[in-house]
């Protein structure tokens, strides 16, 4: 059994000779070109990983899988419950209500629903939005007034041109700020949003994992994973190859889970251009479930350890992301960056480069600037509230079509 040559292990390769054969696979073409990656956000990386980075990434192990959240809109309380019981019996786990249901209208539409089973979140009511005023009116975030749990929101700077080093310095600030406010860490809700690019989306909830851990025990408590809400960024649905939309889903949806978000709410491909309708919310409630049911993504909790590229590119995100937190810190703190105007200045230049890689090509949506259809529609801008200290809203499909004319 000694000499059973399946007993021993392969050469490890090195970076050299792998480099080698993929130059001839090439075909002349540039190494750099195809495998030397330059993000948007600011690092380059290798393909080639062959081992974990140093500092190790360690993360506190996930508990349980994630739950699926369907977004009620309706602006009905009864409408809504009836929307919602609907939903979590065709495949929801939880509901997130996106009108600010209070008082009697609060009670109606958690009405029949189990809340230790599926968690019922009412926006900016079981959760403050706590820095919303400060951006939307330049109002100083009022701890003092609010008993009840926070939400972080990093979905907003995102849907305005912020990047990802942007957000998870932005959601980083934020808690650390709350936690000196006596917040304590299980009231906090992280609220992020996750665009297509698959890989770095996992790492950058690895990496949200990982620092805000690491903070957590540098300021006296135990160390554990940030409950961690993750919506696909909508911003970039187009009504041009509209079914597109459903692969965008999907690729944050896988992000979110892989990244290890305890919460994934999907808004529906349609939600841009038409009233919202069953057939949509239905179609995008069960990517999810497929990737339960068919993809058994359930049943593995952590499945990007071990991962060298998936591991160093946390690295890389988390190094970025804590430079940036330290210029918010010796700024006074997350409120007065933003009053500062410093906040805006960032995302604004971030926002610029992202629109600028479409308009180049260098990013691809589809229907849009590349496989445009013959008949093209026109984008619709929807309508979202201004804030003082944020850009506005960037839908990038008509960004990109008003670009054109």
């Amino acid at each position: 059994m000694t000499n059973n040559p399946f007993q021993h292990s392969f050469k490890p390769d090195s970076s050299s000779s792998w480099r080698n054969r993929v130059e001839k696979e090439l075909k002349e073409k540039e190494y750099k070109e195809f495998l030397h990656w330059k993000s948007i956000n600011g690092f380059d990386i290798e393909s080639w990983q062959s081992s974990v980075p140093q500092p190790r990434v360690r993360l506190q192990p996930l508990k349980s899988a994630w739950k699926i959240i369907e977004p009620i809109y309706s602006q009905n309380a009864q409408k809504a419950n009836e929307l919602a019981l609907k939903s979590l019996m065709n495949g929801a786990e939880g509901i997130w209500y996106s009108k600010n249901y209070l008082g009697a209208a609060a009670e109606v539409v958690r009405s029949g629903i189990d809340e230790k089973v599926a968690p019922v979140f009412i926006n900016d009511s079981t959760h403050i939005d706590i820095y919303r005023p400060l951006l939307k009116s330049s109002l100083k975030a009022n701890f003092e007034e609010h008993n009840q749990p926070i939400l972080l929101n990093g979905l907003r700077p995102r849907e305005r041109g912020a990047s990802i080093i942007d957000e998870v310095a932005i959601l980083v600030s934020q808690g650390l700020e709350s936690l000196r406010k006596d917040r304590k860490p299980d009231s906090i809700l992280f609220y992020t949003g996750v665009g297509s690019e698959y890989l770095t989306e996992i790492a950058k909830i690895r990496s949200l994992r990982w620092l805000w851990s690491s903070i957590l025990k540098n300021e006296g408590y135990e160390a554990e994973n940030p409950q961690i809400f993750a919506v696909n960024l909508s911003n970039s649905y187009s009504v041009n190859d509209p079914y597109t939309n459903n692969l965008r889903a999907t690729s944050a949806a896988m992000s979110s889970i892989i990244g290890g978000a305890q919460f994934v709410m999907i808004e529906p491909w349609d939600k841009t251009s038409l009233p919202e309708n069953e057939s949509s919310q239905r179609m995008s409630r069960n990517i999810q479930t497929l990737l339960k049911e068919e993809a058994k993504l359930d049943k593995t909790l952590n499945p990007s350890d071990g991962s060298f590229f998936i591991e160093n590119l946390t690295l890389t995100i988390s190094s970025k992301v804590w430079d940036q937190v330290q210029t918010i810190e010796k700024c006074g703190g997350f409120i007065e960056f933003a009053l500062s105007g410093k906040l805006r200045a960032q995302i604004e230049t971030n926002r610029n480069i992202l629109l600028e890689s479409y308009l180049n090509s260098k990013k691809t949506l589809l229907g849009v600037n590349k496989y445009r259809p013959e008949k093209v529609i026109s984008e619709i801008g929807n309508s979202h509230s201004r804030y003082d200290l944020l850009p506005d809203y960037l839908h990038i499909a008509k960004e990109i079509q008003d670009s054109r004319l």
